[in-house]
């Protein structure tokens, strides 16, 4: 670490002594309101600052590091070539007649270029708008891109491959924009290439800009992951990115114990984890970050997989899919645990609860290697703000997303039944709203400057408030059954997955204006195969799911389940096992891994009337 610190105390004796941790009050509308007493590191002025210090410190230590295509080992770049980089984009920039105050779009995934880009534009006064590259490479008709494009109004953009991205890159040629390659030509398209770019010789002119940033400068352009509705873009400060780190810092995040830890990078830099989170806190430690082109996908965790062979990181963060993939792998490969718990100091998870066999199983393992469990903490965020809590100490719980940080207050506010979580912090993003998107935009905030986040949430021990808050679901993904019972669709289905073991891998809660509720369920192959042992081997996804045996341990997890939650709001009656995989394509699946359930609602329409026909012999009723 480097620069003014303000070591609070280790991790564990932190997360041990919360009683101080929190103001508690509640208002005469029965809205309750948290704050943290913990003190805030000092942020940086800017990212570039921070950034600078690094490099002016470990020239010669790696940046980045990415897999290089043609040869398979790694290519890199140190600290000290990143900053020099970044300074020639700067200029390159003010020199094309791109002012402060515009938007440089990146369609690419993470890369190396991605990277120092992002360092770059903001050295100008720029801002950066990362975009999913399926954008440009998965959706042919290119629409998502181009409500990108119109919401921020970009002039110029960056594709790593001409060829990959060629029809993304003549949509916005025939849009006057200029597109920046590592590599390739596009027939008819004028391109400019990023070696011509990086050899722009920096004036004084980038340092005057840079000098200009304040914690006020819009600095990213970050777009929701569509989880909840179509993508919106968020128009985010320089202080929500300083102030994010001095957060996580000020609660021990980044006293890691080592001057240079490593990470490994499987976040795409069009979300706010791997973008924003990850990027910058990696770093204010100085670390060495490798670039991982895996996902939590069954198609490409290999690739996560192979690249833990070489890197031992100090820290690990995926989102629940990721986990539970990473186990099956660890719990038959001992080379490959011995050197993933090697230097680990913690994992991270955020998206969504892990399930408690999930835990049960990186816990056990953990004490295997290392006569010690690793701690798994929980971060909840969103676009619009980054972090609103952050679970900093080991809980068995872990639906709890923790307690606010320093320089963010939370509000409660009592709707219906349930208290809609509120936040309020320099980290969000301008209450002018989304770009391009004043629909949208409308009541955001409260009239107290508080956003509305649209999650619920509650207090694990209402008499305890140092102990956290528990995600209680989204308010606009519940729904009423038939008979006006409300269900709250979040916490159903982490309470479901918790309490069924690893067999299920994800489901959908289904029953909009139905007398019940049902639930569409996708298996884990890998642990249903295993469990069937040699007469698993080579199973399909359709055998394993009218597999008598799997069909049973299924149908006694269900009526477990419901035996300890008899009540119309929670008992499932209805489950359809379902082999056809969920699709990022289509929508059910975000870069994240996250499930869209209502996306998957609409998508699988046909499979939810079959759900609750009477007498459908391919569901099973309880």
């Amino acid at each position: 670490m480097l620069g003014e610190e303000i070591l609070l105390s280790d991790l564990a004796t932190l997360g041990s002594d919360r009683e101080s941790h929190v103001d508690c009050r509640t208002a005469h509308d029965g809205s309750i309101y948290l704050s943290s007493r913990l003190p805030l590191v000092p942020p940086a002025k800017s990212i570039t600052q921070m950034f600078d210090l690094v490099a002016e410190t470990y020239p010669d230590r790696p940046f980045l590091k990415q897999r290089c295509p043609s040869t398979g080992g790694w290519r890199e770049i140190s600290y000290g070539q990143a900053q020099r980089d970044s300074r020639a984009i700067a200029q390159w920039l003010l020199d094309q007649g791109i002012r402060p105050g515009e938007t440089f779009a990146i369609l690419s995934g993470p890369s190396i270029e991605h990277a120092v880009l992002a360092i770059g534009v903001q050295r100008a006064r720029i801002a950066s708008a990362p975009f999913s590259a399926a954008y440009s490479l998965r959706d042919k008709s290119l629409a998502k891109l181009a409500g990108c494009m119109d919401r921020t109004q970009a002039r110029v953009a960056f594709a790593d491959g001409a060829s990959q991205f060629a029809d993304a890159i003549r949509f916005l040629d025939e849009r006057g924009v200029q597109v920046i390659v590592t590599r390739g030509e596009v027939e008819g398209v004028s391109l400019t290439q990023y070696a011509d770019v990086i050899s722009t010789v920096p004036t004084e002119a980038v340092d005057t800009e840079t000098r200009r940033i304040t914690p006020d400068t819009i600095t990213r352009i970050m777009h929701t992951s569509g989880s909840t509705g179509s993508p919106k873009a968020a128009p985010l400060p320089q202080a929500n990115l300083t102030l994010t780190v001095a957060q996580c810092e000020s609660v021990g995040l980044l006293n890691l114990g080592s001057d240079q830890p490593q990470f490994l990078e499987s976040m795409p830099f069009s979300h706010i984890m791997g973008g924003n989170y990850n990027f910058y806190n990696m770093i204010r430690m100085g670390a060495v970050t490798y670039l991982d082109e895996g996902k939590p996908t069954p198609e490409l965790f290999g690739q996560t997989l192979a690249n833990l062979r070489e890197v031992s990181p100090h820290i690990f963060h995926t989102v629940p899919a990721g986990f539970t993939m990473l186990c099956n792998a660890l719990e038959t490969d001992v080379d490959l645990r011995k050197r993933f718990f090697r230097n680990l100091v913690y994992m991270g998870c955020g998206g969504a609860a892990l399930t408690d066999s999930v835990v049960n199983r990186l816990k056990a393992m953990s004490r295997a290697e290392l006569g010690r469990e690793i701690p798994i903490y929980g971060f909840y965020g969103a676009t619009e703000y980054s972090l609103g809590t952050v679970r900093y100490w080991t809980s068995d719980r872990m639906d709890v997303i923790g307690l606010p940080l320093p320089a963010t207050e939370l509000k409660l506010v009592p709707t219906e039944s349930k208290y809609e979580l509120r936040i309020r912090s320099g980290t969000l993003m301008p209450r002018s709203g989304y770009l391009g998107n004043p629909e949208a935009s409308n009541d955001l905030f409260d009239e107290e400057g508080f956003f509305r986040t649209g999650d619920a949430a509650k207090f694990l021990d209402p008499e305890r408030p140092q102990d956290g808050l528990v995600f209680d679901g989204r308010i606009a993904e519940e729904f009423k059954l038939a008979t006006a019972t409300w269900v709250s669709v979040g916490a159903l289905r982490t309470d479901l997955l918790s309490s069924s073991g690893p067999l299920i891998k994800d489901v959908v809660i289904c029953g909009i204006n139905q007398p019940y509720i049902g639930t569409l369920i996708w298996l884990d192959e890998d642990i249903a195969r295993a469990s069937l042992e040699q007469d698993g081997a080579g199973l399909s996804a359709e055998q394993l799911v009218r597999h008598p045996d799997i069909v049973e341990r299924i149908r006694n997890a269900i009526q477990r389940f419901n035996s300890e939650n008899p009540g119309g709001s929670r008992a499932v009656r209805r489950v359809r096992l379902i082999a056809e995989p969920l699709s990022e394509t289509a929508g059910e699946l975000t870069e994240k891994g996250s499930v869209n359930q209502r996306r998957v609602r609409e998508t699988r329409a046909a499979e939810i009337m079959k759900l609750f026909e009477e007498n459908n012999a391919e569901n099973l009723q309880f």
